[in-house]
């Protein structure tokens, strides 16, 4: 059975795959831009739980080092 939480990690896992597999560099910083903006999202919404999955907040933090790496790899300025 899906919940509404498994719903909302593929909305941000989504995001941060499509940049991490973008080749064209202005559609690689649109993509970085909607990822950044998806796990803070998604950080927000669980932060705001009774109880947050902790497990997926370890997955935000590392979704948004893995950006930060690409960004920096790319010569791209941090967008968070």
């Amino acid at each position: 059975m899906m919940t509404s939480n498994s719903i909302d990690q593929r909305v941000w896992k989504r995001c941060l795959q499509d940049a991490l597999l973008e080749l064209d560099a202005q559609a690689l910083r649109e993509k970085l831009k909607a990822a950044h903006k998806a796990i803070e999202i998604r950080r927000v919404e669980l932060t705001s739980t009774a109880n947050p999955d902790a497990g997926e907040l370890v997955e935000l933090t590392d979704g948004l080092s893995t950006l930060r790496a690409l960004e920096y790899v790319e010569g791209i300025p941090w967008s968070g």
